[in-house]
C-alpha cells in the first residue's frame, strides 16, 4: 500500500521537481528528494525485514511508471537505487536498531548512488562542482529528514493508533 500511495505521489513530485529544476537547478530540486524514499525507509521501519524496503522502493518506482512519471524509465532506476541505499542503512544495524540514527541513515544512504547517476543523467555536473555538492549536501539532508526521521515520526504515530497490529514494529514494542 505504501509503494502504490508513494509512487502515484511521486509522479506529481516529479513534475514538481521538473518546475524546480528549471527555477533553482539542482539545489531546488534536492530538497524535496527525500520524499522519494519515503515509502521504503517507513515500510522498513514497520516490517522490519531485509529487503522490504528495496522491494517497496522497486514497486514504488513501477508505480510511478505505470501513473505516468514525465522521467518514464528513470523512475525505477532511482527507486531501485534508494531501495539498496535504505537496505544498505538498516543492514549496517542489522536489522535490530530501529531509532532515530538507523532510519536517519537509512535515509541518507538513500541518496549518494542516485545522486551520482542524476548527476550525469540530467547533466548537474554541467552546474559546476560548487553547485553540485550543495546539491549533495541538500540531498543528503532531505533524505535524513524527509525520509528517515518523518519515516520514524509516521511509524511511531501510526502504532500507538494500534493499526500495525500483527507487523513487527508493534510485536516489538509490546515487549
Amino acid at each position: 500500500i505504501l509503494a502504490i500511495v508513494n509512487g502515484v505521489a511521486l509522479t506529481y513530485i516529479a513534475m514538481l521537481n521538473q518546475l524546480l529544476t528549471a527555477i533553482g537547478g539542482p539545489i531546488l530540486t534536492s530538497i524535496t528528494l527525500g520524499l522519494y524514499s519515503i515509502s521504503g525507509v517507513l515500510a522498513a521501519y514497520i516490517i522490519r525485514k531485509p529487503g522490504v524496503a528495496f522491494f517497496t522502493l522497486t514497486l514504488a518506482g513501477v508505480v510511478q511508471i505505470i501513473s505516468g512519471n514525465p522521467n518514464g524509465l528513470v523512475a525505477i532506476v532511482a527507486a531501485t537505487t534508494d531501495g539498496l541505499g535504505v537496505e544498505l542503512g538498516y543492514a549496517l544495524f542489522r536489522y535490530k536498531r530501529w531509532d532515530w540514527l538507523s532510519t536517519a541513515v537509512a535515509g541518507f544512504l538513500a541518496v549518494p548512488l542516485w545522486f551520482i547517476i542524476a548527476a550525469f543523467w540530467f547533466g548537474y555536473y554541467k552546474w559546476g562542482i560548487t553547485i553540485l555538492l550543495i546539491a549533495f549536501a541538500v540531498r543528503c539532508l532531505s533524505g535524513v529528514v524527509l525520509s528517515g526521521w518523518l519515516s520514524k515520526i509516521i511509524g511511531d504515530v501510526l502504532v500507538r493508533t494500534n493499526i500495525l497490529k500483527g507487523f513487527n514494529i508493534h510485536k516489538q514494542r509490546q515487549k
